[in-house]
């Protein structure tokens, strides 16, 4: 039941963010044409092109641009977000908790940009995504890492106010089921967004519905606290700085 009201609220966060979600989403726009920069020098088969937890099809739209003849197939759970896909593309709504829509097999790549770490068992979900590759298949995710955020937490440490940012995934534990030979690539990236204030960042995450979070939210008292004591820089603004995984995974 936990599991399922947690769902209901990242998807209604993810309808609510979805007509502004492009104008906000520079990190996941950076890591989608990284992705398409990988995917460049990968000699994919022909097949359906799966992109999993596609949103507004942001990753989908930049491999469709880099590779003309394509049309990817978008899967995500929130059917708003889907509705800003291009009309002309083909859109599945469907929880990936629930694995693979039964339609989804033999294909020789699927993409997934900022998603696992929404999913319940996401060490599960990427094998199963695997076991659905067909031989020579790739697939090929980006997540934050649980290194991501420093800054948020160290202030919450010094301030002693609990951490109510998402926890995000262990590198080492997403790829633990895999054989060496069939992680093809995996490196991890930093980047770094700044913002005039912590008011201001966290409402960035609010823009692209990414505020879901199983802690209390911040009473006022504790947002001034954490704007007080977060580290500024320079100009008095502050950072958070992500740690971004990408791992390209081949099937044999």
């Amino acid at each position: 039941m936990k599991n399922k009201i947690w769902n209901e609220t990242v998807k209604n966060n993810f309808n609510n963010a979805s007509a502004n979600y492009l104008s906000y989403s520079n990190i996941q726009k950076h890591f989608a044409e990284k992705i398409v920069s990988f995917l460049k020098d990968l000699n994919i088969q022909k097949g359906e092109w799966i992109d999993l937890g596609s949103g507004t099809g942001l990753l989908a739209d930049e491999i469709e641009k880099e590779f003309s003849t394509k049309n990817i197939t978008r899967i995500d759970f929130s059917k708003k977000m889907l509705l800003q896909n291009k009309d002309s593309s083909k859109k599945i709504l469907w929880d990936l908790n629930n694995g693979l829509p039964p339609s989804i097999r033999n294909c020789p790549l699927m993409t997934s940009n900022f998603c696992i770490h929404w999913l319940d068992n996401p060490e599960k979900i990427i094998r199963d995504w695997f076991n659905k590759l067909r031989s020579g298949g790739y697939l090929i995710i980006s997540y934050p890492t649980i290194n991501s955020f420093p800054e948020w937490k160290q202030t919450c440490l010094e301030t002693n106010i609990e951490y109510s940012g998402l926890t995000f995934p262990v590198s080492k534990n997403i790829v633990k089921s895999f054989n060496s030979d069939e992680i093809f690539f995996s490196n991890k990236y930093s980047y770094i967004e700044n913002f005039p204030d912590v008011y201001k960042l966290f409402r960035s995450i609010v823009n692209v519905g990414a505020q879901s979070t199983k802690c209390k939210r911040n009473k006022v008292c504790e947002l001034k606290a954490i704007q007080k004591f977060w580290p500024k820089t320079a100009t008095n603004s502050v950072n958070l700085t992500w740690e971004i995984n990408i791992e390209i995974l081949k099937k044999s």
